[in-house]
């Protein structure tokens, strides 16, 4: 035994001082001693040289349109460039911007354009002015007409080559299914080419930029071959929109909705006026409307024969006490059954009876006395639409809605495992539904193979609509009748289902609301409630709104961890929260080390080379907190920066303030600019800041809740990683495919999509 203990204490030994060792490697860190900001540097006033004013004058000439001043002054910074690279010095670095400064001045864009291009050729332009020329190159009309008239053809050769080599490549290991892929690969393409619109996304933006173009250049010589070309495409453009509204017309008139057909029918007439089928749905639209029409008039009609027969004293007793609220109406229901159990005013009397047994709270024999008189032959009985609209109607039967609501989600269940997508339908492609389903039957068939894998999956399946229909019936009859026939079970029924969502919140609602609820049940749901509370109030951008609701969680449940917890985070947000939160990264320092240096915030070169030992700055950065205030985190002792920091702030003067944030715009702007994936994000109140800051109103603080700013400059390391996803510049990608259904495996290429373009959106 002390062998064994001797012999586990020495294989210790090694283990301990491995750990040791890796302990110890990790340099403690902690805030530096001493100021953390360099002394303020006080910049002398520049000199204006003759560089200086050559291009002084030159911006005058520009802004007074003088081309023959710009001329001269341009080629006198020209030769002063020339003069200083014969003497071996660096040149003024003005030549570029200045001719695209003059080049600005030229009244013919397209003449701006070919300077712009001709400004490209110069080597070692600036990033930035070279990415601002060739926006500016680009965006010309013509030149985006082309774009996406080329983006039209790609698709169509994607498309064909696609419906080739993807049964191909998916038939590797099963070459003997490949005729059949290879066949339903071309149906589908057909498809796609007979229900393909008049005319494409792309082809509408090209139609744009060629009036855009007209109406620039009306009198270049390409106009009358763009007008040709624009007659031709707004063609199609009428006839896109002609086929959209014919087609939103039909499916409102299957829909039961001839008011709105009739709406898109017209619509469609306007831009097609003698199209046939346009015509023939406003018909039927019209015929409708007026079916409808006569309904309704006649369901407000009077028909007085016969309402004077039978007992008239005791139909008038019935109508009296329907008319009086705080009458019995059963007595003169029952009174009037029996003497005339089958006269004219049969069924109102029962109508009524029913109606004052569901008002003295005997919902079952409600319901079934409707249901009796619903179920009645509809040319007999009076009471029949009545009663069979108050059974129908959610919101007075919350029970039967919340039963059906419950059957449809099983059902769709069972047709979700059976069918899989198709548990919806067979795809909308505009053809007749009968070749839909046809054309559909080999997709049917795998997904209907399919189905042990999705019977598999259901216990884990949460549809985004399974529940929501009964969840608003359950509540609604919880709402109207909390201690009703039903009450119990719907109460339990919403009460696991708001748990099975995780909404705590709900689930104690439900379960308070009952007559005796259960303690331990309460006090569980009560502290889950309560952290799901902190944890909202917590994701609460607004400052006012969140530190409201940190109070109210203390307020509601001050018993539980998570209440105390929200009463020292809405201390803390009286006590320490500040307007603004405007965070620069370490990264984004790192990467631009003229925002850290003495032009911008003036750091101290040691809390940046990563040696923690003398000071180094946590991740986090340095924060702007509003007024003057700086804070700086610091890595903390540990040395780690996944740990909390320890921060100091400082208070900057104005002039370095401003400084700081023009620089922090510039960078920023100038970074944008160079990489398109190092976008600056839109937040007005950090504008705002920045704005009072040049204007010298830093300490004017604007304490509003809605003046409040929480932006974050960080560093493309931290962004995206240490490797970027960059596009390819193949058209295609390589496309690796497997099925589970039939085992398969597959590699082929695909020829990409062009991008859609930020405007996209609003010529869809």
């Amino acid at each position: 035994m002390i062998a064994s203990r001797r012999s586990t204490a020495a294989a210790a030994c090694p283990l301990l001082v491995v750990g040791l060792a890796v302990v110890a490697c990790r340099t403690p860190g902690a805030a530096p001693a001493g100021r953390v900001l360099e002394p303020e540097i006080h910049f002398s006033a520049l000199v204006p040289d003759v560089a200086d004013r050559t291009a002084a004058a030159l911006a005058a000439a520009a802004l007074v349109s003088d081309p023959a001043a710009s001329a001269r002054a341009l080629r006198r910074l020209a030769a002063i460039d020339t003069v200083l690279l014969a003497a071996e010095e660096p040149p003024t670095g003005l030549g570029p911007v200045s001719a695209d400064l003059v080049n600005a001045m030229l009244d013919d864009p397209r003449r701006y354009r070919e300077a712009t291009q001709a400004l490209l050729k110069v080597d070692n332009l600036d990033p930035a002015l070279r990415a601002r020329l060739e926006q500016a190159e680009r965006d010309d009309p013509l030149e985006l007409a082309n774009t996406r008239m080329r983006d039209v053809r790609v698709l169509a050769v994607g498309r064909a080559f696609n419906a080739v080599a993807e049964p191909i490549g998916r038939s590797i290991m099963t070459q003997a299914v490949a005729p059949y892929r290879l066949a339903s690969s071309a149906i589908k393409y057909a498809i796609d080419l007979y229900t393909r619109p008049a005319m494409q996304l792309q082809e509408r933006q090209a139609l744009a930029h060629w009036k855009h173009f007209v109406a620039l250049n009306p009198d270049a010589p390409e106009v009358p071959e763009i007008r040709r070309r624009i007659r031709k495409s707004e063609n199609r453009w009428h006839a896109l929109k002609r086929d959209r509204a014919l087609r939103t017309a039909e499916r409102a008139l299957d829909a039961g909705a001839p008011g709105l057909a009739l709406i898109h029918a017209d619509r469609a007439l306007r831009h097609a006026p003698r199209d046939a089928g346009a015509s023939s749905v406003k018909a039927r639209a019209d015929g409708r409307l007026l079916a409808r029409r006569d309904d309704l008039r006649r369901s407000v009609s009077a028909v007085p024969e016969g309402a004077s027969e039978g007992d008239p004293e005791s139909a008038l007793a019935l109508a009296q006490a329907l008319l009086d609220p705080g009458a019995d109406p059963r007595p003169a229901a029952l009174a009037l059954l029996e003497t005339d159990p089958a006269g004219p005013l049969a069924d109102e009397a029962r109508f009524a009876l029913a109606l004052g047994r569901g008002e003295a709270g005997d919902e079952s024999a409600l319901w079934q006395e409707l249901e009796a008189i619903a179920d009645g032959d509809p040319a007999e009985t009076n009471m029949g639409r009545h009663a069979s609209a108050l059974l129908l109607d959610p919101t007075r039967n919350a029970y039967l809605a919340f039963e059906r609501a419950r059957r449809e989600d099983r059902w769709r269940s069972a047709r979700w495992v059976l069918l899989g997508p198709w548990y919806r339908g067979g795809p909308d492609r505009g053809l007749p539904r009968a070749a839909e389903w046809i054309l559909g039957l080999p997709s049917l068939a795998q997904s209907i193979g399919a189905t042990p894998l999705r019977l598999i999956q259901l216990p884990f399946r949460r549809g985004p609509e399974a529940g929501r229909a009964a969840r608003v019936h359950a509540r609604r009859y919880l709402a109207r009748s909390p201690q009703g026939l039903h009450a119990g079970e719907l109460r339990d029924w919403l009460e696991s289902y708001e748990a099975r969502r995780d909404n705590w919140l709900g689930a104690l609602a439900v379960a308070e609301s009952g007559p005796e609820p259960d303690p331990d049940r309460r006090r569980e749901l009560r502290q889950k409630a309560a952290q799901q509370a902190l944890d909202i109030a917590a994701r609460e951008p607004r400052r006012d709104v969140r530190n409201q609701m940190f109070r109210r969680v203390t307020r509601d449940f001050p018993e539980t961890p998570a209440g105390r917890a929200a009463g020292r985070f809405a201390r803390a947000e009286i006590e320490e929260s500040t307007p603004l939160h405007i965070r620069i990264s370490r990264g984004f320092l790192l990467e631009n080390p003229q925002l850290a240096g003495p032009q911008g915030l003036g750091l101290r070169p040691g809390l940046l080379d990563g040696d923690a030992a003398n000071g180094e700055l946590h991740a986090e950065g340095v924060t702007l907190l509003g007024g003057r205030v700086l804070e700086l985190s610091f890595v903390g002792p540990s040395g780690d920066d996944e740990h909390p920091p320890e921060r100091v702030r400082e208070k900057l003067s104005d002039d370095r303030l401003a400084r700081l944030v023009s620089r922090l715009e510039e960078t920023s702007f100038h970074n944008e600019l160079v990489d398109p994936d190092d976008q600056l994000g839109a937040d007005a109140q950090r504008d705002v800041y920045f704005e009072r800051v040049r204007l010298g109103l830093a300490d004017d603080v604007d304490l509003r809740a809605g003046a409040d700013s929480d932006y974050t400059y960080t560093g493309m390391r931290e962004r995206y990683g240490l490797v970027r996803s960059r596009e390819s510049i193949l058209p295609f990608d390589l496309v690796l495919q497997g099925s589970l259904t039939d085992l398969s495996i597959g590699a082929f290429p695909r020829i990409r999509k062009p991008r859609e373009t930020p405007d996209a959106f609003l010529y869809k």
